[in-house]
């Protein structure tokens, strides 16, 4: 049974690993590892910390195929890489999303993988003042590791509110006390609209030219393959209750349209039941149904401080730090012992 997996995040990754223990399994990624993204905000000002959060895909796989490219068109039971057509018996989508970047300039990133990581922490040794887009956990991430490894000036531009306003309003509170009590300005209820001249301006008619300016908003999929496959319209993959899509198509992680938290342990979750149903149909066995619930959340704040939050139930300080830093080293243990 021949198997492709398209992605390999937290989900993608996963599902290679189960599933090569059976079957002939290819993952196709457009990077050579594999990444602990939660993270990344740490890799901003501590640019060697990439080589914990990291480990190619060929280390943790010992059966798998792996093809480092890109893919352009995927079909029902094929998929077009490069000028190869690939036939596989099942194919898992597992792309996941990055952040959209409305402005074109130098002085413009996203976080997204490491590996780009390296041109921002050289310019954010380089600049005074630091501008984030974007009050969500990646952009509060954000702000904290600089605030508390550097003397660098940070603006926040968030356009709620309260910072992470999906989350307990507790959260947000001690999100915005922690960073204003290390200097960020914060400024809520404001969106960036324009970039001129090096000049960000918000709807409210601030204005700011900073350094460095760090999108954290605007999440889009990662989804620009030739395909039939019906997208909603945001362009996250529409799938059933199973994971499916079409016949012979699964999809997993952050690039589908299931209406909860794009977060790693939910993409753990995708991939722990894409495995479960596609072992299941291979035996003519009814599929499960996917089933969405509240997790806990840890988010650090620098490498000493942290919240934890599960419902209307949070606490903060040293000890959620302690926790991410756990969760962060069992899932890399997990990928490097196998």
């Amino acid at each position: 049974m021949r198997i492709g997996i398209i992605g390999g995040g937290f989900c993608g990754s996963l599902c290679a690993k189960k599933l090569e223990k059976r079957f002939d399994v290819t993952l196709i990624d457009n990077k050579d590892f594999f990444e602990f993204t939660p993270s990344i905000p740490r890799v901003l000002c501590d640019y060697d910390y990439r080589n914990k959060i990291q480990v190619k895909h060929t280390d943790y796989l010992r059966k798998a195929k792996v093809i480092i490219s890109k893919v352009d068109e995927i079909g029902e039971g094929y998929l077009i890489v490069g000028s190869k057509k690939l036939n596989f018996d099942y194919i898992i989508v597992s792309t996941g999303s990055s952040y959209h970047v409305p402005f074109k300039s130098k002085v413009v990133s996203t976080l997204s993988r490491s590996r780009g990581l390296l041109r921002i922490a050289n310019q954010l040794r380089n600049v005074d003042e630091i501008l984030i887009v974007g009050g969500g956990v990646v952009g509060v991430e954000a702000a904290a590791e600089i605030l508390t490894r550097t003397k660098k000036n940070v603006i926040l531009v968030h356009s709620h509110n309260r910072l992470m306003h999906r989350y307990p309003k507790k959260v947000g509170d001690y999100a915005m006390k922690f960073l204003e009590n290390r200097g960020c300005k914060i400024l809520l209820n404001n969106r960036i609209t324009s970039h001129k001249g090096g000049w960000f301006i918000t709807d409210k008619k601030n204005k700011f030219k900073p350094g460095l300016a760090l999108l954290c908003t605007g999440i889009t999929p990662n989804f620009n393959f030739k395909s039939k496959i019906a997208s909603d319209e945001y362009g996250f993959l529409i799938v059933g209750s199973t994971l499916k899509i079409g016949n012979k198509i699964y999809a997993g992680g952050d690039i589908i349209n299931i209406m909860e938290e794009k977060t790693a342990q939910n993409a753990r979750n995708h991939a722990s039941l894409i495995c479960k149903n596609l072992e299941r149909e291979i035996k003519g066995k009814s599929l499960c149904d996917y089933r969405t619930k509240k997790t806990p959340m840890v988010i650090s704040l620098g490498s000493n401080h942290g919240i934890f939050f599960y419902n209307n139930f949070a606490f903060k300080g040293y000890t959620p730090s302690l926790m991410k830093k756990f969760i962060e080293k069992r899932v890399m243990i997990g990928y490097k012992l196998f």
